[in-house]
């Protein structure tokens, strides 16, 4: 063999290595960092069979839930890089979590890359059918009689379901605090069986509750009514102020995962996504559907992390 042929083989070797290296090799691992039943764990569970089609690997849901999805952030940040570990999470989780519990470990940016945002919902405050109350007026007014009342749970620590609370405090000047639980599916029970005098919970469990008939919706966060709850008023137009704000879920890797891979995934996703039985499936889990490009998911993030980094928005 000639120097150059060698020369020539060796190249060929080194390129089909280093493409090899930027490929999936193995068993696709999505942490999700709730207990299962709730919003994000189905999410999950639709989304795999197509990721693993479109990827080629099988694709497996890993849940660890506990301190408000900070157990399973942290332990993808701690992954491998290398496409076989991917976290699907609310935003919440990834950027609000760390800025009220320090030992959380971990920053939204410098920690992780979006690789890809999948849906957006609103938030809805509830209570159970037994309640006296009708309207998030007559519900002050019962907080204001007996102050046992403010106590409401929220599946999560932080956020939106606190900024819910403090407008509620602020406004009608009621003391409202915040029971947290690891994840709504742990929640909802709780509440549909009276044991909780109110609680905040995503949209997609809030309508599956209500058009349950399990529980009464006072109102809903956002700046404008969820064509899904029609009748539900939101908080700004009853009056309640800083609630104006909706949550999205979206996968994220460790922030090394190299870049050829991250295309893949987001492509992968983006391709899922567009299928009509899963955007089905997704509309009747009352979400909006809202795929992103990579460009799209890093100004998703960066504008989430802008927004709870100003003082005024984050909970006290």
């Amino acid at each position: 063999m000639t120097p150059k042929v060698l020369l020539a083989a060796i190249a060929g070797l080194l390129l089909g290595t280093a493409a090899a290296a930027q490929d999936f090799k193995g068993p696709i691992k999505i942490v999700v960092p709730f207990a299962p039943g709730g919003a994000t764990d189905a999410v999950a569970r639709l989304l795999a069979p197509g990721l693993s089609k479109q990827l080629g690997q099988q694709v497996i849901i890993d849940n660890r839930p506990g301190a408000s999805g900070q157990l399973g952030t942290a332990a993808v940040k701690s992954a491998p890089a290398d496409g076989s570990t991917f976290l699907l999470a609310l935003d919440h989780s990834v950027v609000v979590v760390p800025l009220i519990t320090p030992t959380a470990g971990y920053d939204a940016l410098k920690d992780f890359v979006p690789v890809g945002q999948v849906a957006r919902f609103q938030w809805t405050f509830a209570v159970p059918l037994g309640s006296p109350a009708k309207t998030l007026v007559e519900f002050v007014d019962a907080v204001r009689k007996d102050p046992a009342q403010g106590n409401y749970g929220v599946p999560l620590q932080g956020g939106v379901p606190d900024i819910i609370g403090a407008a509620i405090s602020r406004k009608a000047s009621v003391k409202m605090e915040p029971i947290p639980f690891g994840g709504s599916a742990m929640m909802m029970p709780q509440l549909i069986g009276g044991q909780l005098a109110s609680g905040v919970t995503g949209e997609p469990e809030g309508v599956t509750m209500f058009k349950g008939g399990k529980v009464r919706l006072l109102a809903i966060s956002g700046g404008k009514r969820s064509a899904l709850l029609p009748n539900v008023p939101t908080f700004e137009e009853l009056g309640f102020s800083g609630v104006n704000v909706n949550s999205f879920n979206a996968f994220f890797a460790p922030k090394a995962l190299p870049r050829p891979l991250a295309e893949k995934f987001n492509a992968a996703l983006r391709a899922t996504l567009g299928d009509r039985e899963v955007q089905q499936k997704i509309h009747e889990m009352s979400l909006e559907l809202a795929p992103t490009d990579l460009s799209e998911s890093g100004r998703e993030l960066v504008k989430s992390y802008e927004f709870w980094h100003r003082p005024e928005n984050l909970p006290k």
